[in-house]
């Protein structure tokens, strides 16, 4: 090989490790809905009730890309989001995606609000403080509702709503990055 292909086949080989690295680390920028986060945050453990008063842990969900939405009946955003979640749980389950709905309500409202709204993922619930301090936990750092945290097949806080009701491109656009 000559000097000069050597310097040809060097340089496109510069250019495209340069074109991996930057189509890499876009992966890991904010996006108009959702905040990285770029620091190693494994998700808190939660076992909270469902409205026929079963148990569920968030381990049940290990291994799978989660979306973790915390809500409540008067919220008229996250109204707006449940079929937005619905969707894309419905276009992605299989490709190891679930959506799990904290609701930080009373269990009536809860039910209420369930008669009203299509919601095809599991819902649990708490007490409004607890799974308000839960979100927190999350990232949920302005305090209000809706708030939505995506966890990566092992555990860890990858993105975190900005305040604001979500789209299902909006969402879609995160969840493609982590499956």
């Amino acid at each position: 090989m000559t000097s000069l292909l050597r310097h040809k086949v060097f340089f496109l080989e510069a250019v495209l490790l340069a074109i991996g690295v930057v189509s890499a680390s876009a992966q890991d920028l904010d996006t108009d809905y959702f905040k990285v986060v770029n620091n190693d945050i494994h998700r808190p453990d939660f076992t909270l009730a469902t409205i026929d008063g079963d148990l569920r842990s968030i381990e049940e969900w290990d291994g799978q890309v989660l979306l973790i939405n915390f809500w409540a009946s008067w919220c008229i955003p996250c109204r707006k989001e449940m079929p937005v979640f619905n969707a894309l749980r419905a276009a992605y389950r299989d490709q190891g995606f679930e959506v799990v709905g904290l609701a930080a309500d009373e269990v009536e409202k809860i039910r209420k609000f369930l008669n009203e709204v299509q919601v095809d993922f599991p819902i649990i619930y708490g007490d409004v403080f607890d799974v308000m301090d839960l979100s927190a936990e999350y990232g949920n750092s302005f305090g209000g509702l809706p708030f939505s945290a995506f966890i990566d097949r092992e555990g860890y806080i990858r993105y975190m709503q900005k305040p604001g009701e979500l789209t299902f491109e909006a969402a879609e656009k995160v969840l493609k990055r982590l499956l």
